[in-house]
């Protein structure tokens, strides 16, 4: 009996300790570019109507609970405007806003636990924060999905670049002639963003 409960003890060692090696946490810092997103629906004298693209800021954490599926949060911020512009006065903003994204996402990782370039594939959902002076905040369901890779330089620091397609739902494309301030008229609000930074496992 003894000697059974031994082998049995074994095996059960060499099955958990695989599934510890592979599980791991992965934190990153990254900034980058969120471009412009054209609004479609404007007033007749206004050529131009966007929200302003620009410098975007983000950090990272995700937890793998094997080789490859794991959990992130992620969260981001950028300064942004809704941009207007006549053939007469040329460009002015309407209002300068922040824009803050926080989303829960699913993520899998392509390679072995320790390989140096990790690929990875990502998706999710969870709210944008709208924010400006003089008027009242508003928060908005968001989703989240794309790609990128870390590169491991060593073996626990590496680079992570992604790009990623977060649209946000606004549910004001029915709205009279008076919009939401930060509905814009529009059904969705439909971001991307490109960005790279710096990557810890651990």
């Amino acid at each position: 009996m003894s000697r059974l409960t031994a082998i049995v003890g074994a095996l059960g060692l060499l099955l958990a300790c695989p599934r510890a090696e592979a599980q791991h946490w992965e934190a990153s810092g990254f900034a980058g570019y969120t471009p412009s997103v054209d609004i479609d629906r404007r007033a007749p004298d206004v050529n131009q109507l966007d929200v302003r693209g620009g410098f975007v800021w983000g950090i990272q954490a995700a937890r793998f609970f094997t080789t490859h599926w794991g959990a992130e949060v992620l969260w981001t911020q950028q300064e942004s405007a809704l941009e207007g512009g006549t053939i007469t006065s040329g460009a002015f903003d309407f209002f300068t806003m922040t824009v803050r994204q926080l989303h829960g996402n699913v993520v899998y990782e392509f390679g072995a636990s320790e390989a140096k370039v990790r690929p990875f594939v990502f998706g999710g959902l969870g709210a944008t924060f709208f924010s400006a002076a003089d008027l009242q905040s508003e928060t908005k369901l968001s989703l989240d999905y794309g790609g990128g890779l870390n590169y491991f330089l060593w073996r626990r620091i590496g680079i992570r670049a992604h790009a990623r397609f977060n649209p946000t739902a606004l549910h004001d494309k029915s709205a009279g002639d008076v919009c939401d301030p930060f509905g814009f008229c529009q059904s969705w609000l439909p971001q991307m963003e490109f960005a790279a930074g710096a990557v810890v496992r651990f």
